[in-house]
């Protein structure tokens, strides 16, 4: 696993970016690692809005380029005057999903914080961290809910696949303090097609044996990550379609994040998103931690 050295906060300077920096600050704090306040400046954005709104305001000196970078900066030493923290910054002109991938294309051990939307009451993602997260270069924490306060509760989504096993094993290194609850969902209905056109008895019983050894392996996979967590992690197996599991679990418990690996509890096909990923991460209440 790739040791943590910094992490990015992408800030627009919306309600729900800020929400991500005062996470993004409290993390970095816990770890004792440097903090970046990245913005984009999306000059073809800009150009539209020169076509809708008072131009002569908008291109008044200085360059509404130049007033964002300061704006950056000024932000930065604001927030290490607080924290105590070493915030640096990073100004890139162009899409913001390019501009952030290019960033920690560069720079290896790297967590991006993302708002999910510049309204954080919105359910979904906004377009913006809907395509940093399509693909994500790193682990993507995308912030739903104001609060900075450490996390007490953590879900993650694990069926013992390589993905799910990095994804469960990041959140305990990122939230040692936190209780950490292990979910598989084992659904019976999916399953089926490949079970030889079992049912009835034969289907149950084998259904069965299932549960049990996912029961056993997941225990054992706590086990494993009981040595780097302050509270032994629980575990959980459910019988249910993924991410109906995922969201009710993480309901039930009150979760503050929810973790999932790039492609959920499905296979991997492509780079894109998985859809079980895709649907926690639209229908979460919670923030949701995204590991590729």
């Amino acid at each position: 696993m790739t040791t943590l050295r910094s992490i990015v906060a992408a800030t627009d300077f919306s309600p729900a970016s800020d929400a991500a920096v005062r996470r993004a600050a409290q993390l970095a704090v816990t770890h004792g690692v440097s903090l970046c306040l990245l913005h984009a400046f999306d000059i073809g954005a800009w150009h539209s809005l020169k076509g809708v709104f008072d131009a002569q305001r908008l291109t008044a000196d200085p360059p509404p380029d130049v007033r964002m970078q300061q704006r950056l900066t000024d932000f930065a030493a604001s927030l290490a005057a607080q924290s105590g923290l070493e915030v640096g910054v990073h100004f890139g002109v162009g899409p913001p999903a390019k501009v952030i991938n290019a960033y920690v294309g560069s720079n290896a051990g790297s967590l991006v914080v993302i708002g999910s939307r510049a309204e954080p009451a919105l359910s979904g993602l906004g377009s913006t961290a809907l395509k940093v997260v399509r693909r994500p270069p790193c682990p993507i924490l995308i912030v739903r809910v104001a609060d900075n306060k450490p996390y007490d509760k953590i879900l993650s989504a694990v069926d013992l696949r390589e993905g799910s096993v990095r994804a469960a094993s990041l959140a305990v290194e990122l939230f040692p303090t936190a209780h950490h609850q292990l979910l598989y969902a084992l659904d019976a209905a999916s399953g089926s097609a490949d079970w030889g056109g079992l049912g009835g008895e034969p289907l149950r019983l084998l259904h069965e044996s299932l549960h049990a050894q996912a029961e056993r392996e997941l225990q054992q996979f706590a086990q494993h990550l009981s040595a780097r967590a302050r509270h032994a992690p629980t575990a959980v197996v459910a019988d249910d379609v993924p991410a109906r599991a995922i969201l009710v679990a993480a309901a039930n418990l009150g979760a503050d994040c929810v973790v999932v690996g790039h492609h959920g509890l499905g296979t991997a096909t492509d780079s894109d998103l998985g859809s079980m990923a895709q649907h926690v991460i639209y229908a979460a209440l919670s923030d949701v931690l995204v590991v590729p």
